[in-house]
């Protein structure tokens, strides 16, 4: 028996809440761009006065929208911060609620056999007192954990209920009248009643809806502003409405309300319609690019490196050493002098022998070559094909080959590991049967890799690292999956490790040097995510003995 957990997910409510804040400083962008059109004197054309009077409409209607978003968003945040502060009060208090509950069932056991004993006089009734006192000790403290978890639930229940009270408050008071708020407003005052888990399913019909919508708005904004400077920005704009209504039409914007559902990432959402939009647009881009990935890798060179010794070390020594492997495999470490990584694509196993067990490590590429039509074949085919294809890539065909080539037999434990494209083949691998039939996948560990969408089995347990949130900035492959698939990111044996990236990041935070770094952080942060998954599934043996690595390359195969 168990109090239980406390319902809710804090991270989408929070993602929910930053994209309201974002749509709100969107919005005033573009009333700041049609402001501008509005005043500008220097346009005299007339074409143009029908263009700024509609630019001072829509800016003033939009800036009545403003608060709307900018005080949904900020009770959203505040909301999801309660609630995850709630949800830690709660896990603590339930730990220690199981921990007293095993005592006092310990100490009743031992009460009740001295009470026994005592009836037989071969123990005193004080001895059966000083027990029942014990008892009653642990009672007490399995009760104050029972009122602290209440008292977690309450602090929930409170936060939801002012996040609630805020989002109505606006809706009733503005001055807008538009039917999409009535609609909205009429679905707060529906689904809060249930203060707690109402309160989410109502940000998620928000999000998908208003979010969705407003975003079209603004972007629409945006290009009345650039058709407004001229000529040019009137072919410029008018291409961009072309490109947004084409958007829409194409399946970017079912996509876009589907991902950002399910999610609550506005950055999430965006990659999504993209990816939705050019399935639905042009289809034949994504067949051609995923037909060019057709064919069987050719083994071109392969061969044991020198053997090493992998010591004890931290969490994080682990981690960072299997991502500077990763990224060995990027650089051809090791391989033939003169080979080219833009050209061919390297694997490396390495096989851990500490006593008599062995067990494998396999290190997988990420993309090298964004161009079509190259050698290697972990380039731009390795990568479409793998998100949007059905069946194996050429580069996981490889990975099963250098596995042979290395000897690794049958049955035998594998860590599966990459970044990038590395990642979300290593997850590909973990979740193809044939593959888990033959060997035993004992931990998927990727970083930058969109993997969420690929249904890797329960029994494995996977580590994802990916940058974003913190400082605003995010990295976008993670996010880039197929927005058909349902996102299966919450499935217990998934630990996610999202942090802002590490300042040798550049902009875009896709480095396979930063996510070495935070790797190395994460694991040697007492308490983290990264440190807990480590501690829980006894990776140890996959890093230190002799370690004996074996690496091949290959060419695409036509």
């Amino acid at each position: 028996m168990s109090l239980g957990q406390l319902e809710g997910r804090w991270p989408v409510v929070e993602g929910h809440g930053d994209a309201y804040r974002r749509t709100a400083a969107a919005i005033e962008q573009a009333i700041a761009h049609l402001d501008a059109i509005r005043d500008e004197e220097a346009t005299r054309a007339q074409a143009f006065d029908r263009v700024r009077e509609a630019a001072g409409e829509v800016a003033e209607q939009l800036g009545r929208a403003t608060s709307r978003y900018a005080v949904a968003g900020e009770a959203l945040v505040d909301y999801a911060e309660q609630l995850r502060v709630a949800q830690d009060e709660a896990d603590e208090a339930d730990a220690r609620w199981l921990a007293a509950d095993a005592a006092a069932t310990a100490a009743t056991a031992e009460r009740d056999r001295l009470a026994v004993q005592a009836a037989g006089a071969h123990a005193s009734a004080a001895l059966v007192a000083e027990q029942q006192r014990v008892v009653e000790q642990h009672a007490a403290a399995r009760e104050a954990a029972a009122d602290a978890w209440a008292l977690a639930r309450e602090r929930k229940e409170r936060a939801a209920a002012d996040a609630a009270a805020r989002i109505r408050a606006e809706v009733a008071g503005s001055s807008l009248r538009d039917s999409l708020w009535d609609d909205v407003r009429g679905a707060v005052g529906d689904l809060l009643e249930a203060v707690a888990d109402a309160l989410v399913e109502a940000i998620r019909w928000l999000g998908a809806i208003v979010i969705a919508a407003v975003a079209v708005v603004v972007a629409a904004a945006l290009a009345i502003a650039v058709m407004a400077t001229g000529l040019v920005g009137l072919l410029i704009g008018g291409l961009a409405l072309l490109v947004l209504g084409s958007w829409v039409a194409g399946g970017g914007y079912e996509a876009f309300v589907r991902t950002l559902v399910a999610t609550g990432s506005l950055e999430a959402a965006l990659v999504g319609g993209t990816i939705g939009w050019l399935h639905g647009t042009l289809p034949w881009l994504a067949d051609w690019l995923v037909a060019g990935d057709a064919g069987a890798p050719q083994l071109v060179w392969t061969g044991a490196q020198p053997a090493r010794t992998g010591e004890p070390g931290g969490f994080g020594d682990h981690l960072a050493r299997l991502q500077a492997d990763n990224r060995g495999v990027d650089a051809h470490a090791g391989g033939p002098t003169g080979t080219d990584a833009a050209a061919s694509t390297m694997v490396t196993v390495t096989a851990v022998t500490d006593g008599a067990a062995t067990v494998w490590r396999v290190h997988i590429p990420s993309t090298q070559m964004w161009k079509p039509g190259s050698s290697s074949i972990n380039d731009v085919h390795a990568g479409v094909a793998a998100t949007l294809g059905d069946g194996p890539t050429q580069l996981e065909r490889a990975v099963v080959e250098a596995m042979r080539q290395a000897g690794v037999p049958e049955g035998a434990s594998v860590l599966l590991s990459g970044w990038s494209l590395g990642g979300l083949t290593a997850a590909r691998l973990a979740a193809d049967p044939a593959f888990t039939a033959a060997y035993d996948v004992d931990a998927v560990v990727v970083a930058g890799a969109g993997i969420d969408a690929t249904a890797i089995g329960g029994h494995i347990p996977v580590l994802a690292f990916e940058h974003g949130r913190g400082d605003g900035t995010v990295d976008p492959v993670p996010l880039a999956e197929d927005p058909r698939l349902p996102s299966l990111a919450a499935d217990a044996h998934r630990t996610t490790v999202r942090v802002p990236p590490p300042g040798l990041a550049g902009p875009v935070p896709h480095d396979g040097r930063s996510y070495q770094a935070t790797m190395q952080e994460q694991g040697d942060l007492a308490g983290s995510r990264a440190a807990t998954w480590m501690a829980l599934h006894d990776l140890e043996r996959y890093f230190v003995g002799l370690e004996q690595p074996h690496s091949s390359i290959f060419v695409r195969g036509r």
